[in-house]
């Protein structure tokens, strides 16, 4: 399957809203003789398909990080609370790639 640039672009963004495979194979229009192969695309973690959608899930993160430490600037606590608690569930996630490769 041949993904052109401004479809890895459309993939990023989706990825940014954490959309499962699912719905992006019905947002791209993707044609059903090649959908099995698009998702075994998406599925390879070498591939160019897996690198935009979690680039695009790691901005939409970063996003919602900047925006909670800005309401936590101003003195939102529960904004605090939660960048808090993203900073610790991503140390534990790196620990247990680091560790287990999961």
């Amino acid at each position: 399957m041949l993904i052109d640039q401004n479809t890895l672009i459309k993939i990023r963004n989706y990825g940014a809203l954490k959309y499962t495979v699912d719905r992006i194979v019905v947002l791209l229009g993707v044609d059903p003789d090649e959908e099995l192969k698009f998702v075994e695309e998406f599925q390879d973690p070498k591939s160019q398909v897996r690198r935009y959608y979690e680039q695009g899930v790691a901005i939409g993160e970063y996003n919602i990080d900047v925006e909670l430490a800005k309401a936590g600037e101003k003195g939102d606590v529960l904004a605090i609370m939660e960048i808090s608690k993203k900073q610790d569930h991503r140390r534990i996630s790196g620990l247990r790639k680091e560790l287990f490769g999961v």
